[in-house]
C-alpha cells in the first residue's frame, strides 16, 4: 500500500518587497493627511476669530439700538475705545481679561483687552500662516470707533450714526499650498 504523497503548500503571506511598498504607501497617505489637518486648524482659527468679531459687532448694534430706544443717543460716544467684550452676555472661553501691558501675555490663542491702547487683541496660535505689519508676536487688534452720518441733505456731518468694530492694522491669513 502506498502512502499518499503530501505536497507542500505554498505559504501565503507578504514578501519583504510587498511589505515595504505597503508601509511606503501608508506613510505617503499619512503625510498628506497631516498637511490637510494643518490647513483645517488654520481655517478653524480664522473662522473662530471671524465669529467672535461678528458677535461683537452684533452686540454693538444691539447696544446702539437700546440706547436709541431709551433716548440715550448722546451716551453712544462713551462706548468709543471701550472694551467690546463688556457688551457680550458671556465672553469667549479664551478671553483672559483686561491687561495694562502686552508683555504680560505669554500665551497664544487668547483674547484680551489692552487698556493702554484701548484695543481688543487676539494672539494668533498658528502664526506661520498669518501676516500683519505689527512687530512682535502675531496678533490682530480691534477697536470700537464711532460711525458718523454722511451729512447728506444738509444734515450735520458730526452726527453719530452708530459704532463699528474695526481692525487697527491690515492682516491676512495665508493657507498652505
Amino acid at each position: 500500500m502506498r502512502l499518499p504523497v503530501r505536497r507542500r503548500s505554498r505559504q501565503s503571506g507578504f514578501t519583504l518587497l510587498e511589505l515595504v511598498l505597503v508601509i511606503l504607501i501608508i506613510s505617503i497617505l499619512g503625510i498628506a493627511a497631516i498637511d490637510r489637518l494643518l490647513e483645517y486648524r488654520v481655517d478653524a482659527e480664522r473662522a473662530m476669530v471671524q465669529t467672535v468679531v461678528g458677535n461683537l459687532r452684533s452686540g454693538l448694534g444691539m447696544e446702539v439700538a437700546k440706547r436709541v430706544a431709551r433716548n440715550e443717543i448722546r451716551t453712544i460716544s462713551n462706548l468709543e475705545h471701550s472694551n467690546p467684550i463688556a457688551l457680550l452676555a458671556q465672553p469667549p472661553d479664551n478671553y483672559i481679561g483686561e491687561i495694562t501691558n502686552e508683555s504680560q501675555v505669554n500665551k497664544a490663542g487668547v483674547w484680551y483687552f489692552d487698556i493702554d491702547n484701548s484695543a481688543l487683541v487676539y494672539r494668533i496660535r498658528f502664526s506661520d500662516y498669518f501676516r500683519t505689519p505689527l512687530p512682535g508676536p502675531a496678533r490682530v487688534r480691534y477697536r470700537i470707533e464711532l460711525v458718523h452720518a454722511n451729512g447728506l441733505n444738509g444734515e450735520d456731518s458730526t452726527r453719530i450714526a452708530g459704532l463699528n468694530l474695526v481692525p487697527l492694522e491690515n492682516y491676512q491669513w495665508e493657507f498652505p499650498q
